[in-house]
């Protein structure tokens, strides 16, 4: 046992243990009888230790956990965090195999018990850190990864002997109350179905801020010596996803350059620069033609030029250049806005993928983001060099885009479009497209259930464009219009979202905390942190700061 760790660990329990019994919540939570506590010590280099306890009193409880606790005081932590039971219920198997079939992937946010002295319970945090409940494919039925949960209890669950499962005639689910410290920092946090687990602190200006200095920080992190970047990882078992994608290169670039305007991290620029550099080399230039094509893929035989990839290029080329005031990449932009002038077709709309190097139309049609993306970067190019071509390729697009009804895809680039649109053509056309746009999804996003960033990318482009009609003759159109709902909306998804951000009291349960460390990751893709999972999160955050600062609502 290490003395001063011990001593370290003696003043930390005294600050956890005052913090709890001067809560609101001590009140009620030290009438419930019998009391089980978990104990989890959290490194940064591997996944928590969990210790449980359960006695008849809060004081019996805590002091056992202390002793467990200080007994394990050989390495040094960066993190405690102790959760108080505060909800139990039993479940036959068939039961509760059942309400894992119900609950999606990933979402199931309640502890579970195979016993009734709680020796073998786990908490919401470690089942899924350690993907013990999964689906089967073939018969979509919820079942218990036997293999995960003995190998964690192995790994993870000191003197804890590895669970029998023929025993295991019911399940109990419980729900807690937790309180996290680190850096001598406390915290209560949330509970409930949707925000178990996470501090339980107001979203302010420093709040925004910090989650996009740390998702900046990650990115520049991911990015290496040649400029590429580390496409991301799937949490759990800290896997590294073995893909590339160009257009999500450019777009994480653009991502991380809004971020940059507001953190003013210079640390972060090298990483920038390499990655524009890196994203220059997958580039095909035609010189006489004066056009520029991302080349995208890695084999050989399956190379294609996108239409979303050379929009996420000059996203990433314009951004640069307004920011940075160096228009060292202005006229690659360029070559690349002709390249989307080719893709255009007579009726407006855009051929989406070639195969490459014959050029050979591939997919007429791929995906509904590259069109918004392809005329948002058009109009975000046209703001720096007023070349009325990119207006009237944009301008023959949404005549495209309303007379298909595009705003019933719900898309954010079209309401980053429109919002950009408006800025220079004001017509009613193109504002009635941008309230359709987000009108008929404000429900279905306030009530969504996945964190989906973008989201708050949709709104707050469409919450901008409506200030602006409100300049000008069109604000009729708001007469049937619930702005009120969607700044609601705004807000609901602005918190929400830090479900999907690795705070420290979440990455704690994951293989390598330090690599998630305050990024953002989407949790019903196994906890995926890639890097345009972040991006979106980053872009989502950095609108939504600038947006709170202009209501002067948080920022005092």
């Amino acid at each position: 046992m290490n003395q001063n760790l011990t001593q370290i660990f003696n003043r930390d329990m005294d600050q956890l243990h005052a913090f709890m019994t001067e809560s609101e919540e001590y009140k009620e939570l030290r009438k419930e009888k019998p009391v089980i506590l978990f104990l989890s010590i959290g490194y940064l280099d591997k996944r928590a230790t969990v210790l449980t306890v359960k006695e008849n009193s809060f004081q019996r409880a805590w002091k056992r956990l202390y002793n467990r606790g200080i007994s394990l005081m050989k390495q040094e932590y960066s993190c405690l965090k102790i959760d108080w039971v505060t909800s139990i219920e039993q479940h036959s198997l068939l039961s509760f195999i059942n309400i894992m079939t119900k609950t999606k992937k990933n979402y199931f946010r309640q502890g579970i018990s195979f016993d009734e002295n709680f020796s073998h319970a786990f908490l919401e945090q470690e089942i899924n850190g350690n993907a013990m409940i999964q689906i089967d494919k073939d018969t979509k039925r919820g079942y218990l990864n036997e293999k995960n949960i003995q190998s964690y209890i192995r790994n993870h669950r000191p003197h804890l002997k590895q669970l029998d499962f023929n025993k295991v005639s019911s399940v109990i689910t419980f729900t807690t109350k937790g309180y996290f410290l680190e850096n001598q920092q406390l915290y209560a946090l949330k509970e409930g179905p949707r925000d178990n687990g996470r501090r339980d602190t107001a979203l302010d200006a420093a709040e925004v801020k910090a989650m996009i200095a740390s998702g900046l920080n990650y990115l520049a992190k991911m990015n290496k010596a040649a400029g590429q970047f580390t496409y991301g990882y799937f949490s759990c078992f800290d896997k590294e996803i073995q893909f590339y994608n160009l257009l999500r290169h450019a777009s994480t670039l653009y991502a991380m350059i809004e971020a940059l305007e507001i953190t003013q991290d210079k640390e972060a620029i090298p990483a920038i620069e390499r990655g524009l550099e890196y994203l220059l080399k997958g580039l095909h230039v035609d010189k006489k033609q004066g056009t520029a094509y991302v080349v995208d893929g890695v084999e050989q035989d399956q190379l294609e030029v996108k239409l979303g990839a050379n929009a996420a290029a000059i996203l990433a080329f314009t951004k640069y250049t307004d920011v940075f005031q160096n228009d060292r990449y202005l006229q690659v932009a360029q070559q690349l806005a002709n390249g989307i002038c080719q893709l255009q077709q007579e009726n407006g709309g855009f051929h989406h993928v070639l195969h490459y190097p014959s050029f050979e139309l591939k997919d007429a049609f791929r995906i509904v983001y590259y069109d918004g993306e392809a005329a948002f970067a058009l109009l975000r190019l046209y703001q720096l060099d007023k070349n009325e071509k990119w207006m009237k390729t944009v301008e023959k697009a949404f005549d495209y885009f309303i007379a298909n009804e595009y705003w019933k895809n719900h898309d954010h680039w079209l309401s980053y479009c429109t919002e950009e649109l408006t800025r220079y053509k004001p017509l009613r056309k193109y504002f009635q497209f941008g309230l359709q746009n987000v009108q008929a999804k404000l429900d279905f996003i306030y009530h969504r259930i996945t964190t989906y960033p973008t989201f708050l990318e949709l709104t707050l482009a469409a919450y901008n464009m409506i200030q602006r009609m409100k300049e000008t003759e069109h604000r009729t159109l708001l007469a049937e219009f619930d702005e009120k709902k969607l700044q609601d909306t705004i807000h609901k998804r602005a918190e929400y979202q830090r479900n999907g951000y690795f705070y420290p009291e979440l990455a704690m349960y994951y293989k390598n905390p330090s690599r998630i460390l305050g990024s953002f990751f989407i949790r019903h893709h196994s906890f995926r942190s890639r890097i345009d999972d972040v991006e979106h999160y980053l872009s989502g955050y950095c609108r939504y700061f600038v947006h709170m600062r202009a209501e002067s609502r948080l920022f005092k």
